[in-house]
């Protein structure tokens, strides 16, 4: 973590904290702010897969139970094959030897 020389006044120090601060938010940007900005950002975009998937799991199956002459199992399969690779992503070895 970045940290700051603050100086003794309580006020000046408010005001390097505030200032940190907002440069931090003006670098993220707004996809900064949805997924993280250092090395956790990674983890969080296939997060945020992941849960997309398991959701279009759980929308299509229930649409599957709705509508069974519909066939989807193939869009099913599909996420299926995106859930497993995002959790071998998060889960896997970071570092190449």
């Amino acid at each position: 973590m970045n940290e700051v020389g603050l100086p003794k006044n309580s006020a000046l120090a408010s005001k390097v904290i505030e200032a940190q601060h907002t440069t931090r938010k003006m670098e993220l940007g707004l996809m900064g702010k949805l997924f993280g900005g250092g090395s956790e950002k990674n983890g969080n975009i296939a997060a945020t897969v992941l849960l997309a998937s398991f959701v279009a799991i759980m929308t299509l199956l229930v649409l599957s139970a709705v509508y069974p002459t519909a066939s989807l199992s193939q869009p099913i399969a599909g996420f299926f094959g995106i859930i497993t690779t995002t959790v071998g992503y998060i889960f896997g070895r970071k570092t190449s030897e």
